[in-house]
């Protein structure tokens, strides 16, 4: 087993996936395209701002047609959706320059992955995606723009998930205990990216950016925890003045009995 940086850390995944091979082989396998860049931006922000939030993509490439962001989650926040399509209408804005050019020279392509442990009822999904193209009062899709927003779920990978996909999501959910079996992967990116990540090949300047990136999700998880703790407990009281019994209520939110009886006293 290969000791390796779990690909839930920013430091880990973006170092793997900068590297134009593998950025590109992902790329093609997730969204079914051809890909090819000598170039993959860490970090990448436009020259100039454009709305109100000044955002930086974590990985960055394009070439004469398409515009790629990926981008890693840990932590599902409360703002998730919305972040993103802001962040791919975003690609979309910067290419339009004027009044009289309302076109998009490049197809824009997001890609987000989510490593959250704390999946809500809604992420029921591995993969989902998002293409833009208006539907007919004859339920036909009209297919005018090419752009797509993809959410991928590596803890949510199944046999329904498309087996380009698969293979990536797999991998990633490998990494995430911080180990990996070398053995199940012969495909030599993926190699690559086994490499990129094992903790013999981590240097000191990453080590630090990590310890940051464990300590801000650790306190992210916290927040996320006390929040979801304090909605049950909104829940409880609710059902408690609806007259549901203890036993149903600890059933219902996961709060034991003994808290919900002192919640009927408070």
């Amino acid at each position: 087993m290969a000791q390796v940086v779990p690909l839930r850390y920013d430091t880990a995944f973006k170092k793997a996936l900068s590297q134009p091979e593998i950025f590109c082989q992902f790329a093609e396998d997730v969204l079914d395209i051809k890909f090819h860049t000598d170039e993959v931006h860490r970090g990448y922000k436009f020259l100039e701002p454009v709305g109100q939030v000044d955002i930086e993509y974590d990985l960055f490439a394009e070439d004469s047609e398409s515009r790629i962001v990926v981008e890693i989650q840990h932590v599902k926040e409360r703002h998730f959706y919305n972040r993103f399509l802001y962040y791919h209408i975003i690609n979309l804005v910067e290419q339009v320059k004027n009044s009289k050019a309302y076109q998009f020279d490049q197809t824009v392509y997001t890609i987000v992955v989510l490593t959250s442990p704390y999946l809500e009822n809604e992420i029921d999904f591995s993969v989902a995606t998002t293409d833009f193209n208006p539907v007919n009062e004859f339920r036909r899709k009209v297919n005018v723009y090419p752009h797509q927003l993809v959410f991928v779920v590596p803890r949510m990978v199944n046999h329904q998930t498309p087996a380009g996909i698969r293979a990536w999501l797999e991998l990633v959910l490998d990494s995430l205990d911080g180990e990996i079996d070398e053995n199940r992967y012969s495909s030599p990116i993926f190699e690559r990216v086994i490499d990129a990540v094992k903790l013999d090949n981590i240097s000191p300047g990453e080590r630090r950016v990590l310890k940051d990136e464990e300590a801000w999700e650790d306190t992210l998880i916290d927040e996320h925890n006390r929040g979801r703790q304090q909605e049950k407990v909104a829940i409880a009281h609710s059902l408690i003045n609806e007259g549901l019994s203890t036993e149903v209520i600890a059933r219902t939110t996961g709060i034991l009995e003994a808290a919900i009886e002192k919640l009927r006293q408070s």
